[in-house]
């Protein structure tokens, strides 16, 4: 901008109403007031995002490696059924499986209930249904694998048997 046109820039600003300079300036301020309050929302929506990215990356690590371990819980149980005819055999087993279950409870994993409930599609996998003269219909007779949830989130549903339609409640 040459020396002259800055000059006359200058003298228009000055010789401009005040009151138009001030309702510009109020405009203004308005304007970068409105960019600076979009400007904080969006940094605190970006933190929400990445917290909720880390946590959900940390959750599926978490689920990963609990997904080898839950396995051995299943092979403890496995055994502890395999034990029954040896009663010092079944007890060490019951221990180690005990022992090992209270240790992914420190860590927040539980089993999800299972024989004896109401069949759940949420926290069940139904590998069968069988008439049963024992219990009512929809009702989880027998449990394959346990399944296990950290908080409200499902690490693995329960692979179950469940009571069919046919099935009378105990009506034997």
């Amino acid at each position: 901008m040459s020396q002259e046109s800055q000059a006359e820039t200058e003298s228009s600003v000055e010789s401009a109403d005040p009151e138009v300079r001030i309702a510009e300036l109020e405009a203004e301020v308005t304007s970068l007031k409105d960019k600076w309050l979009r400007s904080v929302a969006d940094l605190d929506n970006y933190k929400k995002r990445v917290r909720r990215e880390i946590d959900d990356a940390v959750f599926r690590a978490r689920q990963d490696l609990l997904a080898s371990f839950i396995s051995t819980a299943d092979n403890l149980e496995r055994a502890r059924e395999l034990a029954r005819e040896s009663p010092q055999l079944l007890k060490g087993i019951e221990m180690v499986l005990t022992d090992f279950l209270g240790a992914l409870a420190r860590h927040g994993i539980e089993p999800v209930p299972s024989v004896g409930v109401a069949f759940d599609p949420a926290i069940h996998d139904a590998l069968q249904q069988i008439d049963s003269p024992d219990h009512a219909p929809g009702t989880v007779i027998r449990e394959f694998e346990k399944g296990f949830r950290s908080g409200e989130r499902l690490l693995r549903a329960a692979r179950v048997i469940i009571a069919s339609a046919g099935s009378t409640g105990g009506a034997a």
